[in-house]
């Protein structure tokens, strides 16, 4: 096919595109207005190293990541949840609690979603605050300077919506409407195997067009007939 020949069946079969990216966009409204509604919260806290030496980083990896261990341990996320009044099981809130260690800015990072907004935000700060009271237990039974304490740098943020992304979900259903609808256009134009223009039929009938007689009164349009002759 020519580039002639893709417009003219974007032409022709515009409203199938159309047709099919409505479609998908109104789908993804309708996904998003049934999906839970998700906030999340997150609470930023310092890592502080009593010394400084060249093997730093690998000792605040190590530790940062037995810090978000212990704090996402089975046990204390039931205790957090009875404190809160949250009546979730341990497994339920680690599928919505992530702490993101970052040995680099020497920071943990809280994430809470929750569907309510305000028990996300205590959330977030009651297992970070947990965590500090942890890694805080620890050191008192550690000798020497090889220490590691935690601080709060930043309490739980407002509460933000996190899912669903609406209008994400129909940027994302419009593409994919208008990709699904090209391809529909031409499916459809390829099993139509009528002639309806005097190119059609100089292409594929390999004769030359004399005439085309014009459609009567009654007729629809393109109903015209083409006359042709073998050359």
């Amino acid at each position: 096919m020519q580039l002639t020949d893709y417009l003219t069946v974007l032409r022709r079969r515009w409203w199938v595109i159309a047709l099919t990216a409505a479609v998908a966009v109104a789908s993804a409204f309708v996904f998003s207005r049934l999906q839970e509604r998700v906030y999340r919260s997150e609470a930023s806290y310092l890592v502080v190293p009593n010394r400084i030496d060249n093997g730093l980083a690998i000792v605040l990896q190590n530790s940062m990541s037995s810090f978000r261990e212990i704090a996402l341990a089975r046990p204390q996320l039931q205790k957090i949840s009875d404190e809160l009044h949250l009546d979730r099981t341990p497994e339920w809130l680690l599928r919505r609690v992530a702490i993101q260690p970052r040995p680099d800015e020497r920071k943990m990072i809280v994430q809470v979603d929750y569907p309510d907004p305000a028990t996300a935000q205590r959330l977030a700060d009651a297992i970070g605050n947990n965590m500090v009271a942890l890694v805080s237990a620890r050191n008192n039974t550690l000798e020497g300077t090889d220490r590691i304490s935690m601080t709060v740098l930043e309490p739980a943020t407002p509460p933000v919506l996190h899912r669903p992304q609406t209008r994400v979900n129909m940027l994302a259903g419009a593409v994919l409407g208008l990709v699904l609808g090209l391809l529909l256009a031409f499916v459809l134009e390829a099993l139509d195997d009528t002639l309806k223009t005097p190119a059609d039929v100089e292409r594929y009938v390999q004769l030359a067009t004399l005439g085309a007689i014009p459609p009567s009164g009654g007729e629809t349009k393109g109903a015209s007939g083409v006359l042709a002759a073998k050359r």
